[in-house]
């Protein structure tokens, strides 16, 4: 429902509102020349100094400058002037720079994008330094691109080529994007984006905060390479990305859309030409932790260090698993001896290079298909149950798990309630478990968890320790191994937050086998997504490896150094000298007077000191004669007498 003053207002909005949702049509849409086509994305918001509408060039009324802004470029405007505005907004392509383009004999250069006026306070002039921007009209000029500030009359002595600032590393240049192949995807020909940054945001993400990030990083790069995982999924961007040589995608969500872009990942069999980091935006945010990016990032005003920190970023391996499950046929008695034929059915279709051991093997084992893959961990049982009660409960109750404060709570309510109900005690009684072909004897247990990485259920080193000891190695994700350990309670979860247990550490192995005996399905989950598994079998068997930004902290500080070290020799070289005569006039009449003293007292004592010294040479030369002239008459004096010859 809208309210106005007067019937213009009223219809002002609702042109407003026509646009907006004109935009809003061309976001959901799939892979077009829409989403490169400069339409300005607009948002209602209030200004606390003087804004002026970049259309009409009037102030936007109102004590608190009520009117529309792009959420791109910032470009301002009245309700009714939105409508008038050309579709100039940030470019993304070479055809939408238009006449500004620069060509030369070296081919196309990026030019600034300028846009007028509503600067900040404390905007200085690149070129002459001085105070930029005005409060009563609108004046001066802004770069989308490289950020720079300039005025109106020193506009002319800027280097007309873009320079695209802090994150030109990471930016594809409009000018890069200048040609499409038959089957409608980009390609780039520029050299200076040889690894561009793809941004997949998942703006439902930390307490929805992704919105703030998704505007964020449009701001900074440009708007073409960044796209809303809400919005068409990750297949838009991965499909527009496909192109490149090599590039580098950042994922700014949890475990969840990570594993999401993943899997589109092995669709588009993109894995060797791409590297991925995460910007944690999740509850548990497990895989982010062990990649060295923390636990949650919710300040949009770091992006520029974090793109920083991706340029320095170190590339690991991290092993993918497949989970493999087959499900026993109902009118099937469930025996130790069918689950074993199962099991090395499954090990035929898995390992086997004949064609005619797979397809006979198949024929045994009809349901057998990969379930999901698995990045960070597996569990059944106990933690599984508290996993698939909260996604229940999430699922019915959206805006009770709408942030992760609401989440982590849930997580305490239901591990707390399963203190006194242990559902799964016993669950030894209820699974068979195997590690790498060898059947596994195990204690009284509630739950089974399977790690890749080491971080579990929101940073938990359920290992208990990341060293080498004398019956494990250390553990790691990119050693082709996985970690087997027991769940005995919610109160051992609990306490392996604060102390490294490690009495119920049950494996290392390559591959894990598990059979689910009985009845009735027993709950599992994979990297936080849990189902009721049926009677039969999982399998976790290595599937493949992708590359992965890790962030290496004693690098970063080796080369903070060095940059230091390196900025303080250019200071003192290019620091500039002053002759005596300029350095007396920024003294004042009493300061030069003690500089004057301290002058003439250093002539004094340097005088005084070359008097000591010849004075000191003197007597050197007359001590010289005195030792010859004695020498002499001691010598004399043997020649002469018997007594002192003898």
């Amino acid at each position: 429902m809208l309210c106005a003053e007067s019937r213009k207002e009223m219809e002002d909005w609702i042109t407003a509102l026509k646009s907006v949702q004109k935009w809003e049509t061309y976001e959901a849409s799939q892979f077009n020349m829409e989403h490169f086509s400069g339409m300005h994305n607009w948002y209602a918001c209030s200004h606390a100094r003087p804004t002026f509408c970049n259309v009409c060039r009037e102030a936007l009324p109102g004590v608190t400058s009520h009117g529309l802004s792009c959420e791109v470029c910032k470009f301002k405007a009245h309700k009714r002037c939105a409508v008038r505005s050309t579709n100039n907004c940030k470019w993304t392509t070479l055809a939408s720079i238009g006449n500004d383009i620069i060509e030369d004999e070296d081919g196309v250069s990026m030019p600034h994008q300028w846009l007028e006026g509503n600067l900040p306070v404390s905007a200085k002039c690149v070129v002459c330094d001085k105070n930029c921007g005005s409060v009563r009209r609108l004046q001066d000029w802004r770069c989308l691109w490289c950020k720079a500030i300039v005025h109106n009359s020193c506009r002319e002595q800027m280097r007309k080529v873009c320079p695209l600032g802090q994150c030109r590393v990471s930016i594809i240049p409009p000018t890069a994007l200048n040609s499409i192949d038959s089957d409608g995807f980009w390609k780039a020909t520029s050299a200076s984006c040889s690894s561009p940054l793809l941004v997949l945001v998942n703006s439902k993400s930390g307490d929805n905060q992704g919105v703030k990030f998704l505007r964020r990083f449009k701001q900074l790069l440009n708007p073409a390479q960044v796209f809303d995982l809400m919005n068409g999924g990750p297949e838009l961007g991965l499909r527009l990305f496909q192109k490149f040589v090599t590039f580098r995608i950042l994922v700014c969500g949890g475990d969840g859309s990570v594993g999401w872009v993943l899997s589109e990942l092995d669709k588009l069999n993109l894995h060797k030409q791409c590297q991925l980091g995460v910007l944690p935006l999740g509850t548990g945010n497990d895989l982010a932790r062990v990649l060295g990016w923390g636990g949650l990032c919710d300040d949009d005003a770091q992006l520029l260090q974090i793109l920083e920190k991706l340029e320095r970023a170190t590339t690991k391996m991290l092993d993918r698993w497949s989970v493999m499950t087959y499900e026993v046929p109902a009118n099937i008695k469930h025996t130790p001896m069918y689950a074993d034929s199962v099991a090395s059915h499954l090990a035929k279709i898995l390992d086997s290079d004949k064609h005619s051991d797979v397809i006979s093997s198949a024929k045994y084992v009809l349901q057998c298909s990969e379930k999901c893959v698995m990045n960070n961990y597996f569990g059944i049982g106990l933690d599984a149950k508290i996993s698939l009660e909260f996604n229940n409960k999430r699922d019915e109750h959206p805006k009770k798990c709408s942030s992760r404060t609401k989440n982590m709570m849930w997580y305490g309510v239901l591990g707390t309630k399963e203190l006194v109900q242990k559902t799964y005690k016993n669950l030894e009684q209820r699974v068979q478990l195997e590690c790498d072909g060898v059947p596994i004897s195990l204690p009284s247990l509630q739950g089974l968890a399977v790690l890749n990485i080491p971080s579990y259920a929101g940073g938990i080193n359920f290992w208990g320790g990341t060293k080498e000891d004398n019956n494990y190695g250390a553990p790691s994700f990119d050693d082709k191994k996985l970690e087997v350990v027991a769940v005995f309670g919610s109160m051992q979860m609990a306490m392996s937050r604060v102390i490294n247990l490690q009495h119920h550490r049950i494996a290392q192995c390559r591959q894990v086998k598990i059979t689910i005996l009985g009845e009735e399905g027993v709950p599992v989950q994979v990297d936080g997504e849990a189902w009721i598994q049926p009677p039969g079998i999982v399998k976790i068997v290595h599937r493949n490896r992708a590359q992965m930004l890790t962030r290496d902290r004693a690098f970063e500080s080796t080369l903070k150094s060095w940059e230091d070290k390196r900025k303080f020799d250019s200071d003192r070289d290019t620091r500039p000298r002053l002759n005596s005569q300029q350095s007396m006039e920024y003294l004042t009449e009493e300061e030069c007077a003690q500089v004057q003293q301290l002058v003439s007292d250093s002539v004094n004592i340097s005088r005084r000191i070359r008097e000591a010294a010849k004075t000191h040479k003197l007597v050197e030369q007359e001590l010289a004669h005195a030792v010859n002239a004695t020498a002499l008459v001691l010598t004399e004096a043997k020649l002469s007498s018997p007594e002192v010859r003898h």
